[in-house]
């Protein structure tokens, strides 16, 4: 008998971050999915109830689009945008609604896309404590699941399969 690829059985990967799900759709740009790999770099304003953070999102991780019933899968907040303008080389500012568990409010958002061959793009965007549920807000802050993207890439089965078995017979 000749190699024989064995199935590849995966179970679920962990989740470190709540998702983040976008619908940005705009003439030169199109980002849509709910994603779970992110990395958040984030100043606090001087009351601490504000703050600029900057996400990198990997590209390479959305999840299923279908409504999670499981309280703990709440998106750390949801995006659509309603017009997307492209502000200089890769930036582009998108106008909707913001949604977090706390409500719905209209927003803007800069999204940048690196030059090159990668799967990251940036998101930037101004929040304060009252538009967040604490959970979420303390995940912003402590930048929870430690560890960053990278790794999380390296343990989720869905960025590519290594090392399959092979059975001889």
């Amino acid at each position: 008998m000749a190699n024989q690829i064995a199935p590849a059985v995966f179970s679920s990967a962990s989740r470190n971050r709540s998702p983040i799900e976008l619908r940005i759709h705009g003439e030169d740009i199109f980002l849509s999915g709910r994603f779970h790999r992110w990395q958040a770099q984030v100043s606090l304003g001087s009351d601490l109830d504000e703050l600029s953070a900057q996400i990198a999102i990997d590209a390479t991780s959305p999840d299923n689009l279908m409504v999670s019933e499981d309280e703990n899968e709440r998106n750390l907040f949801s995006f659509r945008s309603t017009s997307v303008t492209g502000v200089a080389d890769n930036g582009y500012k998108a106008e909707g609604e913001l949604v977090t568990s706390v409500g719905a409010t209209p927003y803007h958002l800069s999204i940048m896309v690196p030059e090159g061959h990668t799967a990251f793009f940036l998101v930037t965007l101004k929040l304060r404590k009252e538009q967040v549920d604490p959970a979420h807000w303390s995940e912003l802050v402590t930048g929870s699941g430690a560890g960053g993207i990278d790794a999380e890439r390296l343990l989720d089965p869905r960025t590519g399969v290594r090392d399959l078995p092979v059975a001889v017979a």
